[in-house]
């Protein structure tokens, strides 16, 4: 491992906290009430219908408040309106590209089941054992699912970078050079994926009132399984974005971070 990313990995390390994870929990609860309560909304009347529209975008701008809120805290900047509506536009802008980048993955895996078949016919016969039509299927299907989490962490990082970094570029390019991000991302996403499945797969098939107590208990530990995962990916962006604006600081002629912030004049 390189000193670089040696750097980024002891500093995340010391910005992930439990705070941070359950602030993060939440907000995430706090969105899922207001949505549940915004599917119970009547839409009989036209004035129903603009009052719903109205409360949809109340929980957008909520949860948008809400992260830009955690993702300056962690990164040491100050939460003022101006930052907070910024990062919150920039994450709703991430998630249109996000849901896009997504949909052109889902047309481009369409023809998944030709290609399977395609590239099974012309395998070599002694490898047509382990070219099976199947496997082949699969393993297309694990290069989309790690496109698609690719391209959720560029547009993450450039979102958390322009919301928070005094450099957004620089921050942005030491996130994107971060073998810990990428480790961390592809990893504990799809150990995210595969413990959450295997936890809301199971039953323990002793009665309703059992069934609900262990459902409760799975549904708990899964989020803060992935809340943890998530603020680990948010500690690593921000570890770059304080690395990036330290750098700019030092550069542009502000005081080293071990020095004191007031110095007499001679």
């Amino acid at each position: 491992m390189t000193a670089k990313s040696a750097f980024v990995w002891r500093d995340a390390l010391r910005l992930l906290s439990v705070r941070l994870v359950l602030e993060q929990l939440g907000l995430v609860l706090g969105v899922f009430v207001l949505f549940v309560v915004w599917l119970r909304l009547p839409d009989v009347s036209a004035l129903e219908v603009a009052g719903s529209g109205l409360f949809a975008m109340l929980i957008v701008a909520a949860a948008g408040l809400g992260e830009t809120r955690i993702v300056l805290s962690i990164a040491g900047r100050a939460s003022t309106w101006g930052r907070l509506l910024r990062g919150a536009s920039l994450l709703v802008v991430a998630a249109v590209i996000w849901f896009a980048w997504n949909h052109w993955l889902t047309h481009l895996s369409g023809p998944d089941a030709t290609r399977a078949g395609y590239f099974n016919s012309r395998a070599p016969h002694q490898l047509r054992y382990l070219l099976t039509y199947g496997h082949i299927l699969l393993w297309l299907g694990w290069m989309w699912s790690t496109l698609g989490w690719i391209g959720a962490g560029v547009i993450t990082v450039f979102a958390f970078a322009l919301t928070a970094s005094t450099r957004p570029m620089r921050a942005a390019l030491l996130a994107l050079r971060s073998l810990s991000f990428w480790l961390v991302l592809l990893i504990g996403s799809t150990a995210g994926v595969l413990v959450t499945g295997v936890l809301m797969g199971w039953t323990p098939l002793h009665g309703l009132r059992l069934e609900l107590l262990s459902l409760g208990c799975r549904v708990a530990i899964a989020s803060l399984f992935d809340a943890t995962i998530a603020c680990w990916l948010l500690s690593i962006l921000a570890a770059c974005v304080r690395r990036a604006d330290a750098s700019y600081s030092k550069v542009d002629g502000g005081p080293d971070e071990s020095q004191p912030r007031t110095v007499g004049n001679p």
